[in-house]
């Protein structure tokens, strides 16, 4: 470096007041920053696991199969609230990530997108196992602390489209079969029709749990459109 730039260097320094600051102190930003990255991974994969969860029970994650209606059954139920919550934490997280090195070479976009996807995993496999149950269990007694016990209230659970319908079979018939509503609005008469869709066939027995999307013709008469079983009987509230 020559003298000439060395002094102006200097020389802006000393206008500015810039100060040298001491190697512990940008270490310790480094260790704060990593720590809230870490914290709001492990919310964002609570969060995103506590979506699938609700989906998962409310049955709305089974309707993909019955193709493009099913998709758009999925997409409206999506819970905004968890959603909102889950833009908040991946953009806090992008601003914490941006600190690192190997960030600053990513687009915002690709960056961003590596750790929503890493969390979307995540968040669907925790939601198989039987942690959110447990806490579902533990909050509806009280037993966990606000704000975690608050989430699994009704306020952050996706409303079940209209036509979709969620019960346990009790009888069946040559056209369909009789269903108990799984949330306690009595029972319906479910029929099939030869344009029903059955992705897994129509091997039903009475005791499953199954998922109906279909239209009204009658009181409590219900034209099925696709009728699958669920894989795990969620408990009746």
């Amino acid at each position: 470096m020559s003298d000439d730039i060395r002094d102006k260097v200097m020389l802006m320094i000393e206008k500015r007041g810039v100060m040298m600051r001491p190697r512990w102190h940008f270490i310790l930003l480094s260790a704060l920053a990593a720590a809230g990255a870490l914290i709001l991974i492990v919310a964002l994969l609570y969060v995103i696991s506590l979506a699938f969860f609700f989906l998962r029970e409310g049955g709305m994650l089974y309707t993909p199969a019955f193709g493009g209606r099913g998709w758009f059954e999925l997409l409206r139920s999506a819970p905004l609230l968890l959603i909102v919550l889950v833009a908040i934490f991946a953009l806090i997280l992008e601003i914490l990530v941006r600190r690192y090195s190997f960030a600053y070479r990513a687009p915002l976009t690709m960056s961003l997108g590596g750790i929503l996807l890493l969390v979307f995993v995540g968040g669907f496999v925790l939601a198989q196992t039987s942690f959110h149950r447990s806490m579902e269990f533990a909050a509806h007694r009280g037993h966990l602390p606000p704000p975690v016990g608050f989430l699994y209230g009704q306020t952050f659970r996706p409303p079940r489209p209209d036509d979709m319908h969620r019960g346990v079979i009790i009888t069946q018939s040559t056209g369909g079969f009789v269903m108990v509503d799984a949330d306690g609005d009595g029972t319906s008469t479910v029929e099939l029709t030869p344009q029903t869709r059955l992705p897994y066939g129509e091997d039903f027995a009475p005791g499953d749990m199954v998922i109906v999307i279909g239209d009204p013709v009658g009181t409590d008469t219900i034209r099925a459109f696709g009728v699958r079983t669920m894989e795990n009987r969620p408990d009746t509230q």
